[in-house]
């Protein structure tokens, strides 16, 4: 028989082991949905066998963080009744997982209301994957979108999203702005759409939305910004 003091001693290793496995073995993920709706529907995160967990889908700002097993990948939908025979899922949308302990899914909702297809990317939302100071473009249009902000340019697809560190352009005081322009692909040439002077904030970090307004077709963009924690 071991003696108590040895017992004690194994047991609180294996506690801590355990409780180490659990934390790698979970992950926060939290969620953010385009376009933008006044009353978004949560949805249910499938994260088990037969285990599900309802989400709120925001379109104006970051969702909390959802403690979840850490799975190689994430689908969005709806499971049957509680009491049906037997469990049903249906998923709207899915997407791989990826190599953080931070993650953010964006669903991108479809044009057609009746519709409940979704794209969702997954994408790290840990500080060191998207930090304070950068700008996340996602062009949720049809058309190819380009841009430069500060003394950076880019160009991203229909369906792609680029992420950029830019660098002030004048500065005020304590404060730093940054000059945006932004054009979109109208058969050869590029067309200018929207310019602006924004401040950069080195503890918050930006999204960009491009998108075709759905009453006039015209390109828009929509921008949600998420402060680092303590900030």
């Amino acid at each position: 028989m071991l003696p108590l003091n040895r017992f004690l001693k194994i047991l609180c290793i294996l506690c801590m082991s355990a409780t180490v496995h659990a934390q790698t073995d979970t992950i926060d993920l939290h969620f953010v949905s385009f376009p933008k709706t006044a009353n978004p529907e949560p949805l249910e995160l499938l994260i088990g066998e037969n285990e599900t967990m309802e989400v709120e889908l925001p379109t104006n700002n970051i969702s909390k963080a959802y403690k979840v097993p850490a799975l190689s990948k994430w689908a969005l939908g709806k499971s049957s009744d509680p009491d049906a025979e037997e469990f049903i899922f249906k998923t709207y949308g899915i997407t791989p997982s990826i190599n953080s302990k931070k993650q953010l899914v964006l669903v991108i909702r479809s044009e057609k209301d009746e519709s409940n297809d979704l794209e969702l990317i997954a994408l790290d939302f840990s500080q060191a994957g998207f930090g304070g100071g950068e700008y996340l473009f996602m062009n949720a249009a049809k058309v190819d979108i380009a841009g430069v902000i500060g003394d950076l340019k880019f160009a991203v697809k229909p369906g792609k999203n680029t992420l950029l560190t830019p660098k002030p352009t004048k500065t005020r005081g304590d404060r730093e702005y940054s000059y945006a322009r932004f054009f979109f692909r109208n058969k050869d040439t590029a067309k200018g759409f929207f310019s602006a002077t924004w401040r950069l904030n080195e503890k918050a970090r930006s999204m960009v939305f491009f998108y075709h307004d759905p009453n006039t077709r015209q390109i828009r963009l929509h921008i949600i910004r998420s402060f680092l924690p303590g900030s």
